[in-house]
């Protein structure tokens, strides 16, 4: 047993199979991933990482399931397997988490996909030499088990940790949540949840703080600007300067061991040898700007709550494309699903009701969030404005 501070959650301990994992490359490979990508450029103390979280992400699963055990819904077994889970469901990803993983995902690569090749190297050994199946824990995360939806479903462990932690490093108080009335009021089921009456106010609370997040961080105007720009600029990075950056040399990556240093930090280096390798470029210069806090602006924004309302973003983009140099340009256009209501139900009296008949604030928050933006590199801003 090992004990490891935490400043989210306090003390964690860490039994033998979690010690030997987190001793591995591909785990300590975490350390040096940003959990929340870019947001340092708005957030300066948002540089904590994903191996906190994912040490926080274990300790709540292993709360949810030391209660499962006590009331006979799950075994020891399947608590070993529900923990060791939750610890490695962030194995597969990215450097710079999203940013690199857009690029990837149109070669057919995201961090799921990422999670299987790495969870099939070498921690399957691992894994099976400390008495666990790895199968089965490739089947939770790939949500083929009973289990998935503690940690990825509709109130999860993973969201229960980042929305505080994030909360906690950027500073925005909007990701406070009564983690321990909610744990103590939740139950997973097949098509969704059930919440005891005592514990929707704390339900609330975790949907609006999602939804208050997702607009103040995941996708604050300026961190997405940043994101799109680093996807942008890491296209040009592999087409100029790196080599090897496929998705077969990830795959040899893996089974070589390399992998565990291809993180934040790796790109970083990248991005500093292919500037120094010709300072007078065009990819040097968006190396020089991406680094020196000179991103694209937003010209246009349209944030809605339904995607059925009528939207100028197609027409504006178009406007755009037809006058600026297309690879100044970066349309965004993405709907966040916030919760279903059709997939919760309150116990309340011993009666199990849908969200229509129990008076909660759940029949109030929009369940998703519509973000459209135009964005343009900065010395195009003055331009796009006057054309749109």
């Amino acid at each position: 047993m090992k004990r490891v501070f935490d400043e989210v959650h306090g003390t964690i301990e860490l039994d033998d199979i979690a010690i030997k994992l987190i001793d591995q490359p591909e785990l300590q490979r975490l350390r040096r991933i940003r959990q929340t990508s870019l947001a340092f450029v708005v957030y300066p103390g948002a540089n904590h990482t994903r191996f906190s979280h994912a040490l926080g992400t274990y300790y709540l699963a292993e709360k949810i399931g030391n209660r499962l055990v006590r009331e006979g819904v799950i075994t020891d077994d399947e608590l070993n397997v529900l923990k060791v889970s939750s610890l490695l469901h962030d194995v597969g990803q990215f450097p710079f988490s999203h940013a690199i993983e857009s690029f990837y995902i149109k070669k057919g690569l995201g961090n799921k996909d990422l999670r299987e090749m790495v969870l099939r190297g070498p921690l399957t050994d691992v894994l099976n030499e400390s008495g666990l199946d790895s199968r089965k824990v490739r089947d939770l995360l790939n949500g083929e088990s009973l289990l998935t939806s503690v940690i990825d479903g509709d109130v999860d462990v993973d969201r229960m940790d980042y929305l505080i932690r994030d909360s906690t490093h950027t500073g925005i108080q909007l990701g406070r949540i009564d983690l321990d009335r909610l744990i103590l009021t939740i139950m997973y089921r097949d098509n969704g949840i059930t919440i005891q009456d005592k514990g929707i106010i704390s339900l609330e609370n975790f949907y609006l703080s999602r939804l208050h997040m997702y607009q103040a961080v995941y996708y604050h105007k300026t961190i997405l600007g940043y994101e799109l720009f680093l996807t942008s600029l890491y296209s040009k990075l592999v087409e100029e300067c790196e080599s090897g950056l496929e998705i077969d040399d990830i795959r040899n990556m893996i089974n070589q061991g390399t992998f565990p240093y291809w993180d934040d930090e790796w790109v970083f280096g990248s991005l500093y040898r292919c500037y120094s390798t010709n300072p007078n470029s065009p990819t040097s210069q968006m190396i020089k700007d991406f680094l020196d806090r000179r991103g694209p602006k937003v010209v246009y924004e349209e944030i809605d709550y339904d995607d059925k309302n009528e939207t100028r973003f197609n027409e504006v983009t178009e406007i755009l494309s037809r006058t600026l140099p297309q690879e100044s340009l970066y349309p965004f256009e993405e709907t966040i699903s916030i919760f279903d209501r059709s997939r919760i139900k309150v116990i309340s009296r011993e009666n199990e009701l849908p969200i229509a008949k129990f008076p909660t604030l759940l029949r109030s928050i929009p369940e998703r969030l519509v973000i459209r933006r135009v964005y343009v590199d900065r010395r195009f801003v003055n331009k796009a404005r006057e054309l749109i």
